[in-house]
């Protein structure tokens, strides 16, 4: 297990955004040397026992029912221990496949991905890898997908697209399990969700409601984690964004008060008067003449 391969075969297959399947087979002497690629894999440890080798001194004992997470570029490889065959199945995918299941007013699986798959909001994790234990309840969703990826019926990818969706919210449901209010990185994602949003749709209308919808949660738990990670409420948050984008129309376009608080979302004019200065020590009109 020495030698570092890349799977040029599953990277060419990748180009078509497909969900590819594999399922290996390793015994004792014969085993999946390190190798490593550009792309997401799920790996599910459906019988036997062995070593999961990253290399750079990272390796973990492995059984039947544990689920590996590996992010893209991960040397990975497996060794069996066992007289019994290690038997993985491999779930790879490019992330760019879950966009179907990412809009406007729904952002769950994005949520999800970034809690799973981002290491650099998962700070707390000491290895480039995730093993979940006892992960048997979603192996009845690997099996179904690796039997469609096998025999190849008409709208197989369809089918796979979905259970893909299945798989991950099941893995993250495992990882959620046990953690009161969630962990760290799940509360990150939920908050950079709303950022994302609001900066793209500032001069919508957006309330807490609409945002905590799209994370598929309550509104005051969303509002809790939204303030716990970024120091302010969402509220506060979205009227610093706009602001800031009537600021830079008043001071870098021919638009008048009016039209710049209309661009950003606001219609009441008071309102949008008193918060401004508060925020400048200037009216909007001041602003602008003032740059002028």
């Amino acid at each position: 297990m020495n030698d570092l391969r890349f799977e040029d075969n599953v990277l060419s297959l990748n180009s078509k955004n497909e969900i590819i399947m594999q399922k290996c087979n390793c015994t004792v002497g014969r085993n999946v040397s390190l190798h490593k690629h550009k792309f997401i894999e799920i790996a599910y440890i459906a019988s036997g026992s062995g070593i999961h080798d990253i290399g750079d001194g990272f390796s973990s004992r492995i059984e039947k029912g544990d689920l590996i997470l590996l992010n893209s570029n991960v040397a990975h490889g497996f060794k069996s221990e066992d007289v019994d065959q290690l038997v993985v199945y491999n779930c790879i995918f490019d992330p760019s496949v879950l966009r179907f299941a990412i809009n406007k007013s729904d952002d769950f699986i994005n949520i999800v991905y970034s809690c799973l798959f981002d290491n650099e909001k998962q700070s707390s994790v000491s290895k480039p890898y995730i093993i979940l234990n006892d992960a048997v309840s979603v192996f009845p969703v690997i099996n179904e997908m690796y039997t469609e990826y096998e025999e190849k019926q008409n709208g197989y990818e369809k089918i796979n697209e979905a259970n893909l969706i299945r798989l991950l919210v099941s893995i993250f449901r495992l990882q959620m399990s046990g953690r009161e209010n969630g962990g760290g990185a799940y509360r990150r994602a939920i908050a950079e969700s709303a950022i994302r949003y609001m900066n793209d749709y500032y001069n919508e209308k957006i309330t807490c409601e609409l945002l905590a919808s799209r994370a598929y949660l309550s509104t005051g738990y969303f509002h809790r984690v939204f303030k716990s990670v970024t120091g302010t409420s969402p509220v506060e948050y979205l009227q610093e964004i706009r602001l800031k984008k009537a600021a830079e129309l008043l001071s870098s376009s021919s638009l008048t008060v009016k039209q710049a608080a209309a661009a950003v979302g606001y219609s009441d004019m008071k309102h949008f008067y008193r918060i401004f200065r508060q925020k400048y020590g200037a009216t909007p009109k001041q602003y602008q003449d003032n740059l002028k």
